[in-house]
């Protein structure tokens, strides 16, 4: 079984939290603290991210979901909420797909349903050909600082400077392999549609990543009471909103906690 490192905290109806590319678990240190009165809050690095190890061979993102699911169930996880930030979502899309028996719910956080458009999957392309030629360090310098809201980044630097120390020791084929795996991935909008009630959309406004219309399109899919634009915020909600953040997942977790 594939070796995943991890962190975990507090008791009740398990909530998995899957973070982005290029990022570690501990973007959901905050969060798990402030979560872990009413849940089993439970955070992997994704393999490897943080302390996991890559797998030997390229992936897809629905392996990568399968890993997850099995790693979960051998900690005795049958059943979980499971949100993801950015990459994070998209794996989580997979596992609403392939195992919807696991994951009653997911949460997209910051990301998207949709599969790359012809120009991202362009711009994947270029980021390969890139750490090929220059790693990791120099692409992380300029893309770590991008995802925050402008207004606001510079109350976040001791964050983007722990993320950037982190990813010193990420591998370039990590950041290859994902990136294909992500220019490869499946459009998940119909899963949108057959779960509208089961799936959180936290978005950022100002989120350049998941543009706003973007986020429009899956919010008209989905039960608007699961959906949150969070205002002032980029990508990285998580900090940049960080409160309403807590509150909305809580929220959405309560449904699930009651049912168990």
């Amino acid at each position: 079984m594939q070796e995943i490192a991890y962190f975990e905290k507090g008791h009740g109806f398990p909530v998995i939290f899957l973070h982005g590319f290029c990022e570690s678990n501990m973007i959901w240190e905050d969060l798990s603290e402030a979560l872990s009165d009413e849940f089993r809050v439970v955070c992997p690095d994704l393999p490897g991210f943080g302390k996991s190890p890559l797998p030997e061979k390229p992936f897809t993102l629905s392996e990568i979901g399968n890993v997850i699911i099995a790693w979960a169930k051998n900690l005795g996880i049958g059943k979980a909420l499971v949100i993801g930030h950015s990459l994070g979502g998209y794996i989580s899309l997979e596992i609403l797909r392939n195992n919807p028996d696991f994951a009653p719910g997911i949460g997209l956080f910051n990301s998207s349903a949709f599969a790359d458009p012809d120009e991202k999957k362009e711009n994947r392309n270029k980021l390969i050909e890139f750490i090929k030629t220059n790693g990791v360090e120099p692409f992380l310098t300029t893309f770590v600082p991008s995802l925050f809201y402008p207004e606001t980044a510079k109350n976040h630097q001791k964050v983007i400077d722990r993320i950037l120390e982190e990813g010193k020791s990420i591998r370039p084929e990590a950041v290859i392999n994902y990136a294909a795996a992500m220019r490869d991935r499946r459009d998940s909008i119909n899963l949108l549609k057959k779960h509208p009630d089961d799936i959180l959309l936290i978005a950022g406004e100002y989120d350049q990543n998941v543009p706003l219309e973007m986020t429009k399109e899956m919010a008209a899919m989905l039960n608007k009471d699961n959906v949150y634009i969070m205002p002032r915020s980029a990508h990285m909600s998580v900090f940049e909103q960080r409160e309403r953040c807590y509150q909305t997942i809580r929220k959405f977790g309560k449904r699930y906690k009651d049912q168990s």
